[in-house]
């Protein structure tokens, strides 16, 4: 048996194995058949209550899944249907950033695509009530 058919323990649709991007960052694993609670610990539910919260949330989602997801890509580069949702999500996650820039700033210190310095500005997207 090879080490990485210990760590992931997948069958050949991995499609049903796999999370959302919402459910695996509340669950902390993209993996279904991976995922052990802790203990008797609930799943929480995140959530916000305004529109900026609501897309840095969904950025923090596929942020999370495109990480999760990666690192099983290192062990399966040949696994074509989680490549696909990886470039899905990667699409997604570029759309959200997109959108989140025009309407409220850039998300990172590097974001240059303005015409003048604009990270000084508050609020940063990381800053207290955003999410």
């Amino acid at each position: 048996m090879f080490f990485e058919d210990i760590i992931f323990n997948m069958n050949d649709d991995n499609s049903s194995n796999v999370f959302s991007a919402r459910d695996g960052l509340m669950h902390g694993n993209m993996f279904k058949n991976e995922y052990v609670p802790y203990k008797n610990y609930k799943v929480a539910k995140l959530e916000s209550n305004n529109e900026k919260g609501l897309l840095v949330l969904k950025i923090y989602e596929y942020n999370f899944a495109l990480n999760d997801l990666s690192l099983y890509l290192d062990l399966h580069p040949n696994d074509n249907q989680i490549y696909s949702l990886f470039k899905q999500y990667t699409e997604e996650q570029r759309a959200c950033v997109d959108l989140y820039e025009k309407k409220y700033g850039p998300m990172e210190l590097d974001d240059s695509d303005y015409s003048s310095y604009m990270w000084y500005k508050e609020p940063w997207p990381f800053v207290g009530g955003n999410v």
